[in-house]
């Protein structure tokens, strides 16, 4: 292997969760899911978003509870979605204290730390996001504050689009996404949600699959040419995933993935010309911390 694949399958693995980090989610997500039963009458709860799509970065932040409530707290589906979602903010705050929940238009977020981490440190879960659901079929709805309603989703295909998506490009699909939303981290996050990503990636990212460093630089070309474009949610259920891309913020994307794939090109022609060092030390600016420095 060349210096730069060999730098980034140190990357890949640097992305993937370290069985402290599995079981420090697994121990907190209890902990919140109990908290939350306690004060609602919850009709199942399961972990979903990149966390159960295995498409989630590190430091662990924002991974996804879904709390399908029951049929005693229908009420509250005729209400605008700002009072579940004041409930809900009360009864975490009453756990953990007002300076580690934060609030959010679906969700709300309890935080367990709010320090920058980097790959020298074995990870543990800095914040966990509870959104409230009910079902409505085989889909779910949840509040959306900033529209005034309930929203229909469903993870469940989202799941198996990206499951069938890392098949199609024998299981490189997952890493290299997990690569991208560490750039897109490390870079100040021009791309909003982080899920937006992971959208794009499905169907701007095609096989054959050729090697991590030629996937990403094309990645952010076709991501530069396409951030203004319009991009749904691949379960066709609600608003798009794009919506919180304003025209200000696609300018300042389209304009970090241009830094991104020029920085990839250098890369690119300095491995070509036998400069792996200087490749390396190229591809470690574009993606930031997780990357291997040589």
């Amino acid at each position: 292997m060349s210096r730069v694949s060999d730098a980034f399958a140190t990357f890949k693995s640097r992305l993937e969760l370290t069985q402290t980090e599995q079981d420090d989610a697994s121990r907190r997500q209890k902990d919140v899911r109990a908290t939350v039963q306690a004060a609602f009458q919850v009709d199942h709860d399961f972990l979903t978003g990149s966390y159960g799509r295995h498409t989630k970065t590190k430091p662990l932040k924002d991974i996804d509870i879904f709390v399908c409530l029951g049929s005693k707290e229908e009420h509250r589906r005729k209400a605008h979605p700002k009072a579940v979602l004041d409930d809900l903010e009360a009864c975490l705050v009453d756990a953990y204290g007002r300076d580690q929940v934060e609030r959010d238009r679906r969700c709300v977020t309890v935080w367990f730390e709010k320090r920058h981490q980097t790959q020298h440190e074995e990870g543990k879960v800095v914040s966990l996001d509870v959104v409230p659901a009910f079902q409505s079929g085989a889909d779910y709805e949840i509040p959306d504050e900033d529209l005034g309603k309930w929203i229909k989703t469903n993870p469940a295909t989202h799941n198996d689009l990206t499951t069938a998506k890392n098949k199609t490009l024998g299981g490189n699909w997952v890493p290299l996404v997990k690569m991208l939303k560490s750039w897109n981290r490390a870079n100040g996050k021009p791309i909003e949600p982080s899920f937006l990503v992971e959208v794009m990636a499905l169907d701007l990212v095609d096989g054959p699959f050729n090697t991590f460093p030629d996937e990403a630089r094309r990645f952010f070309a076709a991501a530069g040419a396409s951030i203004e474009d319009t991009w749904a949610d691949p379960a066709k259920l609600g608003p798009p995933v794009s919506d919180e891309m304003t025209p200000a913020k696609c300018i300042v994307a389209r304009q970090t993935l241009k830094d991104a794939e020029m920085a990839a090109t250098r890369a690119y022609r300095a491995e070509a010309q036998g400069s792996e060092a200087e490749a390396v030390r190229i591809w470690k600016g574009v993606f930031g911390d997780f990357f291997p420095a040589s």
